[in-house]
């Protein structure tokens, strides 16, 4: 079936540059922008509320129970109630650097940043930090195992037992940021920037490489898997493309207009895409 726009943000609500994050959560989208404010939206894209969380740019957001988190240029990452969109705490303030990216993993909040140093704190409280050496542009998590990318190489990491701010690097592959895990598969950009890199994530394998997709005509930006075979990518060329990634098929393109930063999946599969001038978007299979 098709992709196709089915919703638009209004040009009165939208963000007033471009949107870096987008989150799925509760039957709400988060968007979050160079403006420093984090908007939310229903799932037709109708503003629900606003509020400014940082004074400059926004790189990444992510949500546990009732607590939504944000990070930025400004070196900090920001606890927010996600029932009355106040602050909650601040969970750390870095005078030289930035945080890139956070995701929550069996119930723990995970934060890389541009100086390599990847921190976890479980209850608000920090529990680990590990130092990874290397920029850390985007992250994936599985049991012991760490996925790290930067401009030009993804590293695969095992935390050792014992000693917890031990781990040993099992392989360095070419590679580029952004990186997801889908199912059993490890999907990074390659060096040049618009194919994506599909491997076994298996330790078995040797992780394996299972092919190269020929994804992209220009830098591709953001990546989105859904349930446990299919890929979304999107960048600067301004097109969204679904991946079976069981065949490494294209099964779906569809034209958005503009250079894409972000992707997420909402409840029933519908895909939201945002980036430029704030433009956000809904695409579904019609």
């Amino acid at each position: 079936m098709p992709l196709s726009v089915t919703a638009t943000v209004s040009n009165q609500d939208k963000h007033l540059g471009e949107i870096y994050a987008l989150l799925f959560h509760n039957d709400k989208i988060y968007s979050a922008a160079v403006d420093g404010k984090i908007k939310i939206w229903n799932t037709d894209l109708k503003l629900e509320t606003q509020f400014q969380a940082h004074e400059s740019a926004i790189y990444h957001i992510a949500a546990l129970k009732d607590t939504l988190y944000s990070c930025s240029n400004d070196g900090t990452i920001q606890a927010w109630s996600l029932d009355t969109y106040k602050h909650k705490k601040t969970l750390i303030k870095y005078t030289e650097e930035e945080v890139l990216r956070l995701y929550i993993v069996d119930g723990k909040l995970y934060a890389g940043n541009d100086k390599g140093i990847l921190t976890i704190w479980e209850n608000d409280a920090m529990i680990n930090q590990y130092n990874l050496v290397e920029e850390i542009r985007d992250f994936g998590v599985d049991g012991a195992f760490i996925y790290a990318v930067r401009d030009r190489d993804m590293c695969v990491h095992e935390l050792l037992p014992g000693d917890k701010n031990k781990y040993t690097t099992r392989i360095a592959l070419e590679g580029s940021s952004p990186l997801r895990l889908v199912g059993n598969k490890l999907c990074f950009a390659a060096r040049s920037g618009n194919n994506i890199c599909v491997h076994e994530n298996s330790k078995k394998s040797g992780f394996k490489e299972l092919g190269v997709i020929q994804a992209h005509e220009m830098i591709l930006n953001a990546m989105c898997g859904y349930e446990d075979s299919t890929l979304f990518s999107a960048g600067y060329d301004g097109k969204l493309k679904q991946w079976n990634l069981d065949t490494l098929q294209n099964v779906g393109t569809c034209e958005i207009g503009y250079c894409v930063n972000t992707i997420c999946v909402g409840l029933q599969g519908q895909i939201y895409v945002a980036g430029d001038n704030g433009n956000l978007n809904r695409v579904d299979n019609k």
